[in-house]
């Protein structure tokens, strides 16, 4: 549990940089997501027009 411990006090140390550091990581996946879902979507359309 020593992991969790340090976990949680750096937490409620630093609650504002914690904050940022979600913001980027939801930004990241979103925009993983993002560009996931045109790059799937570049692939449909080019095999929808091979056929």
């Amino acid at each position: 549990m020593s992991v969790v411990d340090t976990l949680v006090s750096a937490v409620a140390a630093n609650p504002v940089l914690t904050a940022i550091l979600v913001v980027l990581l939801a930004l990241v996946f979103g925009g993983y997501l993002y560009l996931r879902k045109i790059v799937v979507s570049v692939a449909e359309g080019y095999d929808e027009g091979r056929r």
